[in-house]
């Protein structure tokens, strides 16, 4: 069944209320503790409504919801790593699609994204036992287990693109524990997000201040290889588009790169559909860019 936005936001009124009802009412007795994992029909049916929201976050309104939704549900499971994966990659896609304009917001929300991670890594007792006993926050992310990689994914990307405007120096300060990160997330899966460490990979060796002089042939294969593993996604080409086409002043690459996203054709119930939806219109804003810019008038 198809709800408008307004009849969704009606829904987790009513669906929260249960909640608030719920707690008010138990607090005359206190109810017995509950096994990790465990959650109530609320909760489930609340996750399914959040998740429905995030199915069609293309809708601005639909996106904000959602996350105000995981947010929600976080809280009310606090144990519950896999909803809170769910919160700051919402808080990602919020910022990098729906606020892309606005960059003092997107800062704000990809530096709450980034927290949230940092306060979840200290939940995990192989990570917190490192930190207690060697106090290097590189080798404990070593230790982080699956599924940990998906809120590290989200986390180290909110991160990343807080940092790529603060200038070089706060780059510089931020590059270990991206890469470690990164490298982690390649150990527990090395496909997650369809390609995602290697599409990550391959910005981020394109900018990087310290990268060595094989950094352009690396980036590139890395750009392959995340195609290999998901040709269709389209966030893929327009990174390879904005970094990498202009670094080694290609631009016949950079506008079959973006004439490839332009044909592509759109099926929003992938699950990164919307993302899709998002990356083909940037492909103008890109061209905009290279011309004003001068991208590729280095030579």
């Amino acid at each position: 069944m198809n709800f408008k936005i307004n009849n969704w936001r009606v829904l987790i009124s009513i669906i929260f209320s249960v909640f608030i009802f719920a707690n008010c009412a138990g607090k005359a007795r206190k109810p017995a503790p509950k096994p990790i994992g465990q959650i109530s029909p609320h909760f489930e049916i609340s996750l399914r409504l959040a998740d429905s929201l995030w199915a069609n976050r293309t809708n601005p309104d639909n996106a904000l919801d959602a996350l105000y939704a995981y947010e929600y549900l976080a809280q009310k499971d606090s144990t519950n790593l896999p909803i809170w994966s769910k919160l700051v990659h919402a808080y990602y896609f919020y910022a990098e699609y729906i606020q892309s304009q606005n960059q003092v917001r997107r800062d704000s929300l990809f530096g709450i994204g980034y927290n949230i991670t940092r306060e979840m890594l200290k939940r995990s007792k192989p990570y917190q036992s490192v930190m207690v006993t060697a106090g290097d926050p590189l080798l404990a992310l070593k230790s982080l287990e699956s599924p940990y990689e998906q809120i590290l994914y989200w986390g180290t990307a909110c991160l990343a693109q807080w940092s790529a405007t603060k200038g070089e120096i706060v780059q510089r300060g931020q590059r270990k524990w991206i890469f470690a990160a990164l490298n982690q997330i390649h150990d527990l899966d090395s496909t997650f997000y369809f390609g995602g460490y290697d599409r990550f990979m391959g910005a981020l060796l394109c900018v990087d201040p310290a990268a060595g002089q094989n950094a352009p042939d690396e980036a590139r294969k890395y750009f392959d290889v995340a195609r290999e593993i998901a040709p269709d996604y389209l966030g893929t080409y327009i990174l390879e588009a904005r970094y990498y086409a202009p670094l080694v002043q290609d631009e016949a690459l950079f506008n079959q790169l973006l004439a490839t996203v332009r044909t592509a054709e759109l099926d929003l119930k992938k699950p990164y559909g919307p993302e899709n939806y998002f990356e083909k219109r940037r492909c103008e804003y890109l061209e905009l860019a290279a011309s004003e810019k001068g991208w590729f008038n280095k030579q």
